[in-house]
C-alpha cells in the first residue's frame, strides 16, 4: 500500500490532449506546485496519455496527402538545386574553355541525390 496522497478535488485525468500552459490568465506561481486539473496521478491516467499520444492518427485524406507533399517538396528542391549546380558547372567549364561531356551533369546529379539521401535519413527519423 502506498502512502501517496492525492490532492483534494482530484477526480480523474484531464481530457486528452491537455497540454498545460501555466502562464495564462489567473497565473499564480504558488499553484504551480500542485496544479490539480492538469496533473496525472494514477497509473491508468499516465498510461492512457502515453498510449493516446502515440496512437493518435490523422484523418485519411491528410495521410494520403503526406507522400504527395514529400514528392512535391523533393521535386522543387531537385529543380532548384539542379539549376544552381547546372549554372555553376556551366560557369566553371566556360571559364576554363573546357568541353563538357553529357556524363558530367549526370554524375553531379547522382552525387547530389546520394548526398540528399544520406543527409535526409537522420532528419526524417527525427521528424517521424
Amino acid at each position: 500500500m502506498s502512502t501517496f496522497r492525492l490532492p483534494y478535488g482530484y477526480k480523474t485525468a484531464p481530457n486528452w490532449p491537455s497540454l498545460y500552459w501555466p502562464f495564462g490568465p489567473g497565473f499564480d506561481p504558488l499553484n504551480l506546485i500542485a496544479d490539480i486539473p492538469h496533473s496525472l496521478y494514477y497509473l491508468s491516467g499516465i498510461w492512457a496519455f502515453a498510449v493516446l499520444a502515440k496512437s493518435r492518427t490523422l484523418k485519411w485524406y491528410i495521410l494520403i496527402t503526406i507522400p504527395f507533399v514529400f514528392v512535391l517538396g523533393g521535386a522543387i528542391t531537385s529543380f532548384v538545386t539542379g539549376s544552381i549546380m547546372g549554372v555553376a558547372l556551366s560557369f566553371v567549364y566556360n571559364a576554363g574553355f573546357f568541353v563538357m561531356s553529357t556524363w558530367i551533369p549526370f554524375l553531379w546529379a547522382l552525387i547530389h541525390i546520394l548526398i540528399v539521401l544520406i543527409s535526409s535519413y537522420s532528419t526524417i527519423t527525427a521528424i517521424l
